[in-house]
């Protein structure tokens, strides 16, 4: 399974490049390059490391349902489960769960249902981005050409109704495990009747992992602590890749572009899965930059290719600077998933 998945990741990351560079020849690649303002990596830097700092902040509240976990502590294993999440399948949450469970005993089950909670956040803020282009460009739902191609704009937004129909579902689904639990677990014990009674257990012990990590949601205080970190990480994502816009002297497109951008990315690496996003995160530039808004395409690739290598490199750098730090060996991050 793991080899099939891998085979299918490189398939996509072939296409993906493909697409992306098919029109554009070396000569005109390098040259975009070798223009680039480098000194604009600085304060991309800073909101990358920034955004997974909060990260660790926000994994903090999400625990506390759980156990008490100072945020340092969790900065480690942040950044080795980010790492790991450039292999094929996207293994870095379940090492991540199994990092924090290894280090602060707690059940991998309830470090991976606090990691269930925070995409559920995560999702909702690339949403409220989509929702943001509506509000501040209402031209958008008219489809007409205010920031760029109608058709790519209209299958964005599309994504976000489709996104928003999940979230809203997931929402109801949690507030009834919080506050209806003992139907919820009677629901999932019909719908497990065919299965053995080794999987009907496993899957109860996750429903009440789960459930468990819910709990925080009970408290309105910390609830509004995660929603406010939640903004301020994807503030921090979102401008990492407005620096390059200066490198690239891409600065006369509208800041809109910019979360145009960021949301194709986000779609791009999840809907198509390549070992270390490769070919999907360059894809989605060139839609963003080139088929949207009319950048040359050489401009496009060569933002696809640096921004790319700039997030992956600070990312790698960061995985294996905890994982010599912490003395963690590949034996202990196999057995996340074995």
């Amino acid at each position: 399974m793991k080899k099939k998945h891998l085979y299918i990741g490189l398939i996509i990351a072939f296409l993906a490049c493909y697409y992306t560079f098919r029109n554009v020849s070396i000569k005109e690649l390098s040259d975009a390059l070798s223009s680039m303002h480098y000194i604009y990596l600085l304060p991309a830097l800073l909101f990358y490391v920034a955004f997974y700092y909060m990260r660790a902040v926000r994994w903090k509240y999400l625990l506390l349902s759980v156990k008490e976990v100072h945020h340092y502590r969790l900065f480690s294993p942040v950044m080795i489960g980010f790492m790991a999440n450039m292999l094929p399948a996207r293994l870095g949450e379940l090492i991540r769960a199994f990092l924090l469970g290894k280090r602060e005993n707690i059940s991998f089950s309830s470090s991976f249902a606090t990691i269930v909670v925070e995409r559920m956040f995560d999702m909702s803020f690339i949403l409220l981005m989509i929702g943001s282009l509506l509000f501040l460009q209402p031209e958008l739902s008219g489809n007409k050409r205010a920031l760029g191609d109608p058709a790519m704009i209209e299958k964005i937004v599309m994504f976000g109704w489709i996104g928003l129909a999940i979230i809203v579902l997931f929402a109801l689904f949690t507030m009834l495990l919080i506050y209806r639990q003992e139907l919820v677990i009677s629901w999932i014990k019909f719908i497990c009747r065919p299965f053995s009674e080794s999987m009907q257990t496993k899957v109860l012990d996750s429903l009440t992992a789960v459930t468990e990590a819910l709990y925080i949601l009970k408290d309105f205080k910390t609830t509004l602590i995660v929603i406010l970190l939640s903004g301020v990480l994807w503030t921090f994502s979102l401008l990492t890749y407005y620096p390059f816009y200066y490198a690239f002297d891409l600065q006369y497109l509208p800041f809109s572009s910019l979360i145009i951008l960021f949301i194709l990315i986000c779609i791009f690496i999840t809907v198509f899965p390549t070992p270390g996003f490769i070919g999907s995160f360059q894809a989605a530039c060139m839609v963003g930059l080139h088929d949207i808004f009319g950048v040359p395409e050489a401009t496009a690739a060569s933002y696809g290719i640096v921004t790319w290598a700039f997030s992956m490199g600070v990312t790698t750098i960061g995985g294996i600077f905890f994982i010599i730090k912490d003395n963690i060996s590949m034996k202990d991050l196999n057995k996340a998933y074995s």
